[in-house]
């Protein structure tokens, strides 16, 4: 098997940089990406890090259950025998272990602060625009001569939730419509196209999606506006802390290839 670089006493072959290619990026940064957990490897091993059978039962059974282990494409790991399997498991255990050793002496970010950040950045912190609409839908070949029909006999709220109970052939009919609250994306765009445009009440002329063909009337509307800090205050703080943190690393992860710079041997021109 070739190897295409060492790190102290860790081989890094072209077997595994073809897998870490699987994550995405270039030659130069899955090899980049292997070359960082090796000196993150033997930090650990010089720190005494070991790894528990019952850690690498819980870690196991994770692996398991995860749709795309070790962040890979789901199925990639067929051709990966039960030895290459638990060392890369005990690998990833290790890394993981000597990485929240380096955040020991975490401090909470105070909420003086945190309200600072938010009143800095509140343009940041604003809801998206959401429309609650309720809708007729029809499909079939005779679809648009029945919807266009049905709309000929709607000139009020009421006569539309009529309509809707009795003709709609989507299950919302037994809540008049109701498509619930809804931003820009989450549906067709043939239906936001419609439904940011109407006014309260207002009920659509027929149109069509690639589902079928829709009658929508607006029932409410939720503009853009600043969330209030007491509710982002917590997702901000975990936020904030995640960031300093993957800095953190990113500066420890510099020290480190200083440390080793003359012991990270690279035997291939995949970095050029």
């Amino acid at each position: 098997m070739k190897i295409i670089a060492k790190v102290v006493n860790h081989e890094i072959s072209e077997r595994d940089v073809s897998r870490e290619l699987l994550c995405g990026g270039s030659s130069a940064q899955a090899l980049k990406r292997l070359i960082d957990r090796c000196l993150l490897l033997e930090k650990a091993a010089r720190e005494g890090i070991n790894v528990s059978d019952e850690e690498f039962d819980i870690a196991l059974m994770e692996i398991l259950d995860e749709d795309e282990p070790f962040g890979l494409p789901a199925g990639s790991l067929q051709d990966m025998d039960a030895h290459e399997m638990e060392t890369l498991i005990r690998r990833n255990i290790l890394i993981r272990k000597y990485i929240a050793s380096l955040y020991i002496d975490d401090e909470p970010i105070g909420e003086s602060k945190l309200q600072e950040l938010y009143d800095e950045q509140i343009q940041n912190f604003c809801s998206e625009e959401m429309v609650r609409c309720s809708h007729i839908f029809l499909m079939g070949p005779d679809a648009l001569d029945r919807i266009t029909e049905i709309r000929s006999r709607i000139s009020t709220p009421e006569e539309f939730n009529d309509e809707c109970r009795k003709c709609s052939d989507c299950p919302s009919n037994e809540c008049c419509g109701d498509l619930g609250f809804f931003p820009r994306g989450k549906l067709f765009p043939e239906i936001d196209e419609v439904a940011f445009n109407l006014k309260l009440n207002e009920i659509s002329m027929p149109f069509a999606s690639p589902e079928g063909f829709h009658i929508l009337m607006l029932t409410d509307r939720r503009c853009e506006s600043p969330i209030p800090f007491a509710d982002i205050k917590d997702s901000l703080a975990a936020n904030i802390s995640q960031m300093e943190r993957e800095y953190f690393l990113m500066r420890h992860l510099g020290d480190l290839y200083e440390e080793f710079k003359h012991q990270i041997i690279v035997f291939d021109d995949v970095l050029k």
